[in-house]
Formats: C-alpha cells, structure tokens, sequence
C-alpha cells in the first residue's frame, strides 16, 4: 500500500507541475454525484478550492443521485461549450452517447471516483480515482480473516446499477471464490449509499436471519453505522457480528476503536477531488495524462486504527 499511495503522490506531483501551462481562464463542467453527501461533498469543496487556485471557472451541476438528470446536464456542459467536462458517473453505460457528442463538440472529458463500461473508453481521456474492484478484494480479504475463512454473511451495496456497487460487489464476491472461502451470502441488499435505507433494510435482515448474521459488508461506511444502528435497536449492547465497510470515514474509526466495526478501506475524497481537477487542468493544457489515475487505499482494524488518518 506504501508504494501505491507513493505513486499516487507522485502522480499528483507531476500534474500539479503541469497545470501553469494553463494559464488563460478557462471553463470546466463538473457534473457531480450530490450536493450533500458524507463522501461526495468534501470532494466537491476540493475541487472549487483547487480549481481556484489555478484561476479555472468551474460550473458544478450535481445530479443528487439521479442518472437521468446527469445526462441532461452533461448536454448542458456541451451546450456551454466548456473547455474541459468531469463527470461522476452513476451508471456505466448511460452517459456513452452524452460523452459521444462532448468528444464530437471537441471537449475533452474525466471520470472521477467511478467506473464505466469499456465502451466509454474510446470518449474519455481519463478515469481518476479508487480501484472499485480492488476495493471489493479487500474487504473479502479482511472479512474472512475476521470469520476466519466461514460463516454467514449480509451484503449491504450500494445504488443498483452503479459502477461503484459493481464493482465493489463483483470484486468481493470474486476474491471470495478466489481463495476458497466458505463465506456464504444470505442476502445483497441495495441501500444507495445512504445512512437510513441502511437501517430501513438491515431492520429487515435482522428480521429474517437475526443473529445468524455473522458477518457484514457494507459498501460504505455511511451504510455500516445502519447496520449497527439497526443490530443495536435488535439486540441492545450485544457484540455485533465482523462488519467491514468502505471509505475510512471518522465515525467507522470510532466504531473500530469500540469494536462495533472489524475494518474500514480509507479512500481520501479530497485526493479524489484533487486528482480530478488536476487531471482536467493538466489535458485542457494539452498535456498527456494516463488514461488510469488511481488514489491509495489502506486497511484499517484495531491494529492500525491510531496509526492511520480518517479520509474525513
């Protein structure tokens, strides 16, 4: 992991060193995931922050959640003629044609934070972010060390149809047959990243196989305190089972420390912010940037729980 978040930094380095050459004012289109949102919001403030600093007049149009409203958004940039779009995306596949007709208009366009299908590709000059994938492994990799390789579990995802959700389950779900576990998934639920659809759907969980859940994963943080909300409703201060969530949030370190939480995979949204701005900066200069930027990511447990920061 040492090395990755050193080559992340690197990355950064070399970008940031790039951006003078884009000197005269310009114009980027930041179509983002929400406006309020425990991950998605520090990224945002990143981006203004840094887009600032480097004179870029950003218009950020959010699509709080809602795939449609981000392809007609993306017709908005295109419509503007911005010098440069980033674009959050919340489907892998939906924004192809919108993306299509940005490279057909001349502006070139990022992913930040999450994945599309391969067929995007040939529309965008970048992808900056986490691995969702690699994040899935993980998150298998440290649950079934804290099962101890079988047992029970519930899958608490994200947005259905997300790039995010898939990857992050598919990734899970691989690592898992990968290595031969004995895990066996109870249910998937979809709790679209949010705090009380979490609590709403765990509440049913814990209906339907009460404490034979022996395990969770949760596809973020924000999901996993539902979870624990909803065990704490059910069973007052009995130990919850091994939870494993995503994005290193403070409040997962907290739980960590209070032993409600196994692990969390710290992801920074302001490196994700920053990386993307960068990232943008760097091509509407005419630079070359790779097609595939990612952000460090670390495992924390009680074992590194004090050693390590929270993303936020």
């Amino acid at each position: 992991m040492a090395r990755l978040k050193d080559t992340t930094l690197a990355i950064g380095a070399a970008l940031a060193a790039l951006i003078p050459a884009a000197a005269s004012a310009q114009t980027v289109c930041y179509v983002t995931a929400a406006d309020a949102h425990a991950y998605v919001t520090p990224a945002n403030e990143a981006i203004a922050a840094r887009s600032a600093e480097l004179g870029i007049e950003i218009l950020s149009l959010s699509q709080n959640f809602d795939v449609q409203t981000g392809v007609e958004q993306l017709g908005t940039c295109i419509a503007r003629d911005v010098d440069g779009i980033i674009l959050w995306p919340l489907d892998p596949q939906a924004y192809i044609p919108a993306l299509a007709r940005a490279q057909a208009a001349g502006i070139p366009a990022i992913l930040i934070n999450s994945p599309m299908n391969e067929e995007a590709d040939a529309f965008i000059v970048s992808f900056t972010g986490p691995d969702v994938y690699e994040e899935g492994e993980m998150a298998a990799d440290s649950l079934n060390e804290a099962m101890g390789g079988a047992g029970s579990i519930v899958i608490i995802a994200g947005q259905a149809g997300n790039g995010t959700t898939i990857g992050r389950v598919s990734g899970f779900e691989d690592r898992l047959a990968e290595i031969g576990s004995e895990i066996e998934v109870l249910a998937t639920v979809n709790a679209d990243f949010d705090q009380q659809r979490a609590l709403v759907a765990s509440r049913d969980l814990i209906t339907r196989f009460g404490d034979g859940i022996q395990g969770v994963y949760a596809n973020d943080d924000t999901m996993a305190r539902g979870f624990i909300d909803a065990w704490r409703e059910a069973y007052g201060d009995a130990p919850t089972p091994p939870i494993v969530g995503i994005n290193g949030q403070r409040d997962a370190f907290e739980s960590i420390r209070s032993g409600e939480m196994y692990s969390t995979i710290v992801q920074s949204p302001i490196e994700d912010g920053l990386l993307a701005i960068n990232t943008i900066a760097a091509v509407i200069a005419g630079e070359e940037v790779a097609a595939r930027l990612p952000i460090p990511l670390t495992v924390v447990t009680s074992e590194n729980v004090d050693s390590e920061e929270p993303a936020f």
